[in-house]
């Protein structure tokens, strides 16, 4: 029998008892009643006796003491009627006194089972506490499809960990300006990557720290971590950028600035080259004709069909953005690997900014919520798909478009009919889009680097679909700007469904959650202090390569 059921029927005598506990009150209140009559009669009787002693006429005696009988008669008539009353009272009273025994018996076991429940409850909550954890332990982990690459590189890892951590030893009492003590033998302190070194050009090796800047775009992701080394501390390889324009976007840092051509001509290597992809082939590749060790210095989470290509074995060191590429990099190569979250954006975690700044800068109206769309470019490109429908959009919020930078130079008749639409801001140039991570209230992306930085700001967003992106070379089936679609979803063109999403308050309460797991999958929890520790690493650079096994 259930406790529900045991319940019911235990209210069900507590029902009946209260009937007739209500009838034996009653009756009680008759007793009483006629008990409080009989007192009241014997006083009478009292006043009538003395009344006869004091009154001298016989008839009035007579009279008297003819009253006197009924009055006699009377108490033994309440006397039969208590009796009755009694004797009609006795089965009841014996049923409230078994009645009573049940529920002090009911009551022991309410008891019983109250405490049974207390610690019924206790025991859940401690249930449920180990599940918030297994939660976010399970939250923690890398997506159901990344559980194959893991395996794949569980053997390396372990073989990488114990470099990391002999790594991390040296570190740490070289930051301390001690010496480290080794077996055998003492083993002073490495230069740092960045220190001029005197004669350190063995074999027309550079000794010093250099970036190759194929793009002023990157200038963006490298900038934070340029902020946290020392000033005039490291070099910059310009290819195919203006040495014009490079030299006036670098004058801040103090740095070297050259061109890779005069680098190859006057066939000087650097002993440290940090790029985000190898940028030219041959043989051998560019980056190891400019370096004899490579860094690879991750700036977007998607199309991992790029990402993730064979050239990332030409690197001996990658910085990338967290577990889910750290897991894929160190089962695909025998680099070093380091997860440093993302640099670019902690000045989003940092900077204290105010609304009716960004809404100025960008020519928004501060009573309209804004809507920032960030296409990609070339075959997995929203722009020409969505132009109409986000467009529309305008009617009720701000609407801000950056194009990816290199879109107006390679397709220019796609951004001349984009630009036949409204928008409240279009933007066509290289400049950093953090900004618009800070300013909007809602963002749409189609694949690459933004819709995971979305992920990593943790902003409301709309995913877009472009036809064909699951067989593009550029992503593949594992892409995480695919991945994330199973998770979040997305909205086809000519289905008008973007405006209804974004007027959807519960749409936005139950992805809150899914952004954040997804979070912890694709990114170190480095919020606001990236750069430090690309930065250090970077400084780092001889104890983490040169002294690998």
């Amino acid at each position: 029998m259930g406790l529900r059921e045991r319940f019911r029927r235990l209210r069900g005598v507590l029902t009946g008892l209260n009937a007739v506990s209500a009838r034996f009150d009653l009756l009680q209140n008759q007793l009483d009643a006629l008990a409080v009559a009989r007192r009241e009669l014997d006083e009478d009787l009292v006043q009538v006796r003395a009344e006869i002693t004091s009154r001298a006429s016989s008839v009035e005696v007579l009279g008297l003491a003819h009253e006197l009988e009924k009055l006699q008669v009377l108490p033994a008539i309440v006397g039969e009627a208590v009796r009755r009353l009694d004797e009609e009272n006795a089965d009841e009273r014996a049923l409230r006194t078994v009645l009573a025994t049940q529920l002090e018996a009911h009551g022991e076991r309410l008891n019983d089972v109250g405490t049974s429940l207390e610690g019924l409850g206790q025991a859940l909550g401690r249930v449920d506490g180990r599940i918030d954890a297994l939660d976010e332990s399970l939250a923690a982990l890398p997506l159901r499809s990344d559980l194959t690459v893991l395996s794949a590189g569980l053997a390396q890892a372990q073989k990488q960990l114990d470099t990391v951590l002999s790594t991390a030893q040296l570190t740490v009492r070289s930051l301390r300006g001690v010496s480290v003590v080794g077996p055998s033998s003492a083993v002073e302190r490495p230069p740092l990557a960045c220190e001029p070194t005197a004669g350190r050009r063995a074999g027309g090796a550079v000794h010093r720290l250099a970036f190759l800047l194929q793009s002023l775009e990157l200038i963006n992701h490298f900038a934070p971590v340029w902020d946290q080394l020392p000033g005039g501390s490291f070099d910059v390889v310009l290819h195919g950028v203006s040495e014009a324009l490079g030299r006036e976007a670098l004058k801040r840092w103090h740095c070297g600035v050259s061109c890779s051509e005069d680098v190859l001509r006057e066939r000087r290597r650097y002993h440290y080259l940090v790029s985000n992809h190898p940028v030219e082939g041959g043989e051998p590749p560019l980056i190891q004709r400019l370096a004899r060790q490579n860094v690879r210095f991750m700036y977007a989470a998607g199309k991992s069909g790029w990402n993730l290509s064979a050239w990332n074995s030409l690197y001996d060191l990658i910085l990338c953005f967290g577990p889910h590429h750290a897991a894929a990099f160190t089962a695909s190569t025998d680099a070093v690997v380091l997860q440093m979250g993302y640099p670019r954006f902690d000045r989003f975690f940092n900077e204290q900014i105010t609304a009716s700044e960004l809404y100025t800068r960008f020519d928004c109206d501060l009573s309209r919520e804004t809507v920032v769309w960030l296409p990609t470019w070339k075959s997995l490109s929203s722009v020409g798909l969505f132009d109409t429908e986000i467009s529309a959009l305008t009617e009720h919020y701000n609407v801000v478009v950056k194009l990816h930078p290199l879109m107006s130079e390679s397709e220019p008749e796609r951004v001349s009919a984009l630009r036949k639409h409204r928008f409240t801001h279009l933007i066509c140039d290289s400049s950093d889009n953090l900004g618009l991570y800070q300013l909007a209230d809602y963002m749409l992306f189609d694949y690459g680097g933004p819709p995971l930085a979305g992920i990593y700001a943790d902003k409301r967003l709309i995913l877009l679909d472009v036809p064909g992106a699951e067989s593009d070379p550029l992503t593949g089936p594992e892409s995480p700007d695919l991945h994330i679609r199973q998770y979040l979803g997305e909205v086809r063109s000519g289905e008008g469904a973007i405006a209804g999403l974004l007027a959807d308050s519960a749409h936005w309460v139950a992805q809150a959650p899914v952004r954040k797991m997804l979070r912890k999958t694709y990114f170190a929890p480095h919020f606001g202090f990236s750069a430090n520790v690309a930065a250090d690493a970077l400084l780092r650079l001889e104890l983490i390569l040169d002294n690998r096994d």
